[in-house]
């Protein structure tokens, strides 16, 4: 701001204030119109002798701090002219002296600071000499907060620096003894950032005294700050190499604290990445090995304890690489370790597993055989430490060598390692111990001597199936006598009470295929153990309803396992001998179905367990020699020569003094001796089997179950010898089945019924049973005859309509006596189904069959033959039906008009007709009367006229007859 003519200043002076005066040189006056002058040049702030005056000692003090206020709030806004800063301070410079109140100091460093950063690019030299201000201010310990603030505007909090490159360091470290904050690093990290070349001399005492600040305090802005110096001088200047162990020392204590461990870490990584690298290992290692923990002039800059434990994150693992040479580090780890520290070792256990799961494939020899001697030292450690911590991660440590060693990528020392192992086995998981028999169960070989007594010894302090699986297999063709009596029998004798489920399992799969193969006398001993298994217990612990479905690690496992080996058993010793093997392993699959039943196993274990054995004796078949067979995995059907399903006389003789339904003596109980040809042939006779069915159709709940017996059933039925040799009760079979039918609480039994499934869905599937049974008509009784073609009858009205005619059509055939006296009022019956695609074959294949058995029909009455017509005409109709239908349905009605007595013929005529050209003929007319041929022809009025008063026909011969289902 430029001041008015000199004779317009004299007359404003006259008549304004000086306090106007003031308010108008500061702006704080009434606006004034711009001049010229103001408009061309920018505005300048000039600083009057009034000004001046107000500002010198002869004024008050506190008119003295009122004025400087003032100016401070115009310099950062305004350019003073030239020369004012000079004059400003002059005015001012007193107030700084020692003997001054704080106040007065205050407001000066408040201008000095305003006025470098609003005249910071006119100050030119002028910068050195406030720089010189700040830094021989006196008291040098007072108003520090407002000394940096000068400091920083001076410098731009540390970036610029010109004018005061000299003394700078000298002043930095001066500082840093009695100023040493975080807002003060926040400047000394752009110090070295912009201006590192100034610093280089005083860096190592620089970090000497930020490293002390770090362990000396508890502030974390403080160590976070300090912390950031350190990168700086890492990153821009060069960390001199006698301050590695100070900065190592109080970044290992500093990467204890959780927030600043990541910081510690890059900080480490650059310093190795640095010409510094091997000294910084070096350092590391002098730190490990020293006993004080610290190696700063023999003082210990923080706890041993802290510092070691530090030192194995900070610098272990970065250094702990193939590139860096592990063998330089990991002796002083070692070391480290003499006196036993649960947080060192805890530290060090971190690095070197991070090592080995970073870098173990690429370790050599002599780097595992130190990393061995460590974990053998933690491994006694851990004995007289006692930390839970501790002991868990070491054992961590052995898990992920131990998956090197089966990925391929361990080259240490096997033997010693596993020795190791071997000593803590009983803290090991079971994969570890299963790992560490592996190893020295291939070390047993046959070419040892005592090899199979070093088995039984490997055995009884590691049990394992696997292994011994693993050792039956590669010698089981020349030892396998010698190794399932001396070891085999011995360890697997009681593994049915053993608490390991997957052990169990293991050993059960295990002694099947050993048994599977066996042709000795050792077969029964294996196969008393598996009996052991499977006689395990079934039970569901909840409720059904709130079961849910068992994975494959259920508790009742092995029961599978043993069950299902079982048929696996069996299926190979029908072709093999002795055949007694056949014979036991049969009757111990009935005996366990049977617990299912006794017990009410209804667990989803337990029922896919009967899924599977049913549908093994299900697929049972015999030929006309009594051989057994059952089909293989291609399907192929193949009989046993050893295996017969009935008797010689021999043993028939041996059975009448047996009681029925009796199986072979429990297991260990010795057996009498068997005939010569018994040792060649054995009976497995399939009334054991079809009583177990009968059960599983009276008791059975779970639906799969019962649909797949009732499913297989009917083709079981075709081999009739594999019925009629043992023999079977057809006549109880066709009681449950007409039972079955009846039941009207039959769907609330059963469970894991799909939806919408009703009592319909059960006689769908036995109506096919019954059919099959028809041909059985002569081993049924009377009564159990009649109740099997009533309960067809019942099912005439259901879903299952169509399944009862063709049974019905059997029964014509196969027990004409029977039906002889149902036929009349079955006929009537049928007249009740609608004539769909579904029912058109089936009914008129009935009434077919029923026309060439004319003893069945000799005492028809003209109900009877009205009702077969009714049946039969509806089939013609070719815009329904298909050509064979209604050329078939063409045939019945012609063969039964055929076949009438002459005297109905003549009244059977008019009907015929009728109804063939409301079926068969009208289709082709397209007169507007069609409609009304497709009256309902049941009306008395258009039968013929010798049967209205009979009232027997239930249905005419229209398809649309109101006698529907």
């Amino acid at each position: 701001m430029s001041l008015p003519p000199a004779s317009a200043m004299s007359k404003q002076q006259s008549k304004e204030s000086l306090k106007d005066k003031v308010k108008g040189i500061f702006g704080l006056g009434p606006s004034r119109p711009p001049s010229k002058q103001t408009e061309s040049k920018p505005s300048e702030l000039i600083i009057t002798n009034e000004i001046l005056k107000e500002l010198g000692p002869e004024c008050g003090l506190h008119n003295r701090i009122r004025i400087i206020n003032q100016v401070c709030d115009l310099a950062k806004s305004k350019k003073f002219e030239e020369n004012a800063v000079e004059a400003l301070w002059t005015a001012v410079e007193d107030m700084l002296q020692p003997e001054q109140p704080a106040e007065a100091r205050h407001a000066v460093l408040q201008l000095l600071r305003a006025i470098i950063q609003g005249q910071g690019e006119r100050l030119g030299p002028l910068r050195a000499y406030f720089f010189k201000v700040v830094r021989d201010y006196h008291p040098c310990n007072e108003d520090l907060a407002d000394r940096l603030e000068v400091f920083k505007a001076l410098t731009e909090n540390g970036k610029d620096i010109t004018y005061l490159e000299e003394d700078i360091a000298r002043f930095v470290l001066l500082w840093m003894d009695v100023g040493l904050t975080a807002d003060f690093l926040h400047v000394l990290v752009n110090l070295v950032k912009f201006n590192s070349c100034y610093l280089d001399h005083n860096v190592s005492h620089m970090v000497q005294k930020i490293c002390l600040l770090c362990n000396r305090t508890t502030s974390s802005t403080d160590i976070e700050v300090a912390l950031q110096v350190l990168d700086a001088v890492v990153c821009y200047n060069c960390l001199p190499s006698d301050s590695l162990s100070v900065s190592f020392s109080t970044l290992c204590r500093t990467v204890n604290v959780k927030e600043f461990c990541e910081s510690c870490w890059k900080l480490m990584r650059k310093v190795l990445g640095t010409h510094l690298g091997h000294s910084a290992i070096y350092t590391m290692c002098r730190i490990m090995e020293d006993r004080y923990g610290g190696l700063h002039g023999g003082r210990c800059l923080a706890p041993r304890r802290r510092v070691l434990r530090g030192n194995g994150p900070v610098g272990g693992a970065p250094a702990l690489r193939p590139k860096n040479t592990p063998t330089l580090v990991l002796p002083s780890f070692y070391k480290a370790m003499t006196s036993p520290n649960e947080v060192v070792s805890y530290e060090i256990v971190l690095s070197i597993t991070r090592l080995i799961k970073k870098y173990g494939k690429e370790l050599q020899v002599v780097t595992w055989d130190i990393l061995l001697k460590i974990i053998e030292r933690l491994l006694q450690q851990i004995q007289t430490i006692g930390s839970q911590e501790l002991k868990m991660i070491v054992h961590e440590l052995l898990t992920t060598v131990e998956e090197l060693y089966e990925q391929s990528g361990y080259h240490g020392s096997s033997e010693r390692f596993f020795s190791l192992i071997e000593k803590c086995s009983d803290k090991r998981p079971e994969s570890s111990v299963l790992t560490l028999i592996s190893y020295r169960a291939h070390s047993i070989q046959p070419a040892k001597d005592g090899w199979i007594q070093n088995l039984h010894k490997l055995m009884e302090k590691f049990f394992s199936a696997g292994r011994l699986s693993f050792v039956l297999s590669t010698n089981r063709q020349l030892y396998e006598e010698e190794l399932i009596e001396v070891v085999v029998i011995p360890q697997l004798s009681q593994i049915a009470e053993d608490r390991d489920l997957h052990v169990r399992k293991l050993a059960t799969q295990l002694l099947v295929d050993l048994a599977e193969g066996c042709n000795t006398h050792h077969f029964n001993s294996l196969l008393d153990i598996i009996e052991k298994v499977a006689g395990r217990s079934l039970a569901c612990s909840g409720s059904f309803e709130g079961e849910r479905e068992m994975s494959a690690e259920s508790p009742m496992e092995d029961v599978k396992t043993a069950v299902l080996g079982l048929l696996e058993i069996l299926q190979s010793k029908l072709y093999s001998l002795p055949a007694s093997h056949a014979s036991r392993v049969y009757e111990l699959l009935i005996a366990h179905l049977q617990l299912h039943y006794k017990n009410k196993y209804c667990s989803v274990i337990a029922s896919s367990i009967r899924l599977q054995v049913f549908d093994f004796l299900l697929l049972m078949r015999a030929d006309s020699l009594h051989r057994l067979g059952v089909p293989n995995k291609d399907g192929a059907l193949r009989f046993s020569p050893y295996c017969l399903c009935d008797m010689g006389e021999t043993e028939k003789r041996a059975s009448e003094k047996k009681p029925a339904g009796s199986v072979s003596p429990p297991a260990g109980s010795p057996a009498p001796p068997a005939p010569a040809s018994s040792i060649r042939t054995a009976c497995l006779p399939y009334s054991l089997a079809f009583s177990v069915l009968l059960q599983c159709l009276k008791l059975e709940t779970d639906w799969k179950v019962l649909k797949l017996v009732l499913d297989k059933m009917p083709s079981m039925l075709q081999y009739k010898v594999l019925i009629l040799t043992s023999p079977c009760s057809t006549d109880q079979l066709c009681s449950t089945l007409c039972a079955m039918v009846t039941d009207r609480l039959i769907s609330e039994r059963l469970r894991k019924t799909p939806d919408g499934f009703a009592r319909m869905d059960v006689q769908l599937a036995v109506v096919p049973v019954l059919t099959a049974l028809t041909s059985y008509h002569s081993y049924l009784e009377q009564s159990r005859q009649r109740e099997l073609v009533q309960c067809l009858e019942t099912g005439l009205i259901y879903r299952s309509a169509k399944q009862c005619v063709v049974a019905l059509t059997m029964c014509t055939v196969e027990m004409p006596d029977i039906m002889i006296k149902l036929l009349p009022a079955l006929i009537v019956k049928l007249t009740h189904i609608s004539a769909t695609v579904t029912m058109a074959s089936p009914m008129l294949e009935f009434l077919s069959t029923l026309v060439r058995l004319p003893h069945l029909y000799a005492n028809f009455v003209a109900e009877q033959y009205v009702s077969v017509f009714a049946i039969s005409l509806p089939y013609t109709n070719p815009s329904k039906f298909n050509q064979y239908i209604v050329s078939l349905a063409h045939h019945v009605i012609a063969m039964w008009f055929i076949r009438c007595r002459l005297n109905f013929r003549k009244d059977f005529v008019q009907y015929i007709t009728k109804g063939l050209r409301s079926n068969a003929l009208l289709p082709f007319d397209d007169t507007h009367e069609q409609s009304s041929f497709r009256a309902r022809s049941t009306s008395l009025n258009e039968r013929p006229k010798s049967l209205r008063t009979a009232k027997v026909a239930k249905q005419g011969p229209s398809s649309n007859s109101p006698l529907k289902s």
